[in-house]
């Protein structure tokens, strides 16, 4: 009558260990990939327009939403994305791409919020738009200075559309790197 007991004790266990040991949703699985979201963007200091060559600095921090789905813990090794200012109505053009080595751990089910905060100047603007966007700026027929001129008149109010585009997080988990892509556009409509 031992015997019989003991070997379904053993069985129990075996089974138990065997159910008890699967992992929970896995970070490189789909479902478990984390997310990233723009939640809004923030004027962090804001000094008087001066008219150019004379250097504003206009300093923006862009809040996003980093859920963990999965049952492990992740961190956040490399952060960056394109902002891109509205020049004319539906019609964006990017002005700077801000990149973030933050090492920041993100538990298990959970929701997060992480700040990057961006520092740019009327000058490098203009020199963004004179150079790299200036196929954009001629076919929009606008003059650079008048645009970023504007861009500094309407951002205490976000009287301009914000773009984050081309956005890429590398995540570390312990089954390997997670590259999650995203984008968000503020304020929202």
């Amino acid at each position: 009558m031992r015997r019989p007991l003991i070997m379904l004790i053993l069985i129990s266990f075996c089974v138990w260990g065997m159910t008890a040991c699967k992992p929970g949703l896995l970070p490189t699985e789909e479902g478990g990939k984390p997310k990233v979201t723009l939640e809004r963007v923030e004027v962090q200091s804001y000094f008087p327009w001066a008219d150019l060559p004379a250097r504003t600095p206009m300093v923006l921090g862009f809040v996003f939403n980093i859920e963990n789905p999965s049952d492990h813990n992740i961190k956040l090794e490399n952060f960056k994305f394109a902002i891109s200012f509205e020049a004319a109505p539906g019609k964006d053009i990017e002005i700077a791409i801000p990149t973030y080595y933050d090492q920041i751990y993100f538990p298990p089910k959970t929701k997060n919020q992480y700040r990057a905060v961006s520092v740019m100047d009327s000058m490098t603007m203009n020199l963004t738009l004179l150079v790299a966007q200036a196929p954009k700026i001629q076919a929009l027929n606008l003059k650079p200075a008048d645009v970023i001129k504007n861009w500094y008149a309407k951002i205490g109010d976000f009287g301009f559309g914000i773009k984050v585009g081309e956005g890429q997080a590398t995540f570390f988990t312990e089954k390997g790197d997670v590259i999650v892509s995203f984008e968000g556009k503020f304020p929202k409509k």
